[in-house]
Order: C-alpha cells, then structure tokens, then sequence
C-alpha cells in the first residue's frame, strides 16, 4: 500500500512504534510464504500467520457455499478484520479487510472527497446504492464505480479492500 499512500505508510509505522526497515521485513517475509513449496497453502497459511480464525459465516455465492474467516487485527484498524473467503479443500478465494459486524459503517462524504485509508469496498456499497464493483484484473486490487452528478462516474481504487485512490 506504499505504493499508493507512502506517507499514510510512514505514519502507520510511527503509529506502530515500527522502522521502515521492519515493515520491508514482514513484506518481504509475507512474500516469501506466498511463493515458498514448503509453506501451508490456502487457509492453513493464513492460519499459521494469524492463528484461528476469530469468527467465520457461511456466505452464499451462486450455487456454492463459502465459508468467511474473520481476524481480529491489533493496532491501526480496531473496526476492521482480515476476511478470507474460502472455498472447498480449504482453498483462499479472496482476502481483504472487511468492516467488524458490530462496527458501525463511518460516515461518507461525497465519494469524490473520500479519503485514502478512510472506508473497505462494504461501506462505499452500502453508502452509495448505484455503486458498481470492477475488477481492475491485477491482484489484491478492485475497484468500485460511483455515479455522481451529470451522469458522471468517480472510480474508486481499492487495495486489500482498504480505499487507495479517488479519481473523479
């Protein structure tokens, strides 16, 4: 999320008494698992990183069930968890943070001056009804389309479900 928002990454990492150093660490670490032979797959990675999860739900998609894993994550977002979708065989369809369900969707502004790191995908739908979700067909990454006035469309740029970019 550097890429996008580097000062929002630096003060992340002030906020969580963390060098940059440290945060290229965990990064690259992540990184690793993700492509190493010998690390679990799927659910059992994420377990083994975040431990069990703290909640899961079916969740109902087409004609097949997933099941989503929720974990709590401590220090910058309280209201938010890490959300795997998992299908059969364990297998991580998506992941992203999600809203908490006892957290309380923040109030939005007009989507053009919404800010980076300010809501997940779940609270610009919720809050704007004609919003259309987009798959900018590059990983971690997805966009959502809000219809503002004229007739005119604000593209929102999501990474790992948290708002990257506003482009009116």
């Amino acid at each position: 999320m550097s890429d996008f928002q580097p000062d929002l990454v630096e003060a992340a990492c002030t906020e969580l008494s963390a060098t940059h150093a440290q945060y290229m660490e965990a990064h690259n670490r992540w990184q690793t698992m993700l492509r190493s032979k010998s690390t679990p797959k799927g659910l059992l990675l994420y377990e083994a990183v975040l431990g069990p999860a703290d909640e899961r739900r079916q969740v109902p998609y087409g004609d097949a069930a997933l099941t989503a894993h929720r974990w709590r994550l401590a220090g910058l977002w309280p209201e938010l968890r890490w959300e795997a979708l998992v299908g059969t065989e364990d297998f991580v369809l998506h992941g992203w943070l999600a809203r908490a369900p006892d957290s309380a969707v923040p109030e939005l502004g007009p989507a053009q001056g919404l800010a980076p790191w300010s809501c997940v995908v779940d609270d610009v739908l919720a809050r704007f009804p004609g919003a259309r979700q987009r798959d900018p067909q590059a990983p971690a990454r997805w966009g959502v389309d809000v219809p503002v006035d004229g007739g005119r469309v604000c593209r929102l740029m999501f990474v790992h479900g948290l708002l990257q970019q506003v482009a009116p």
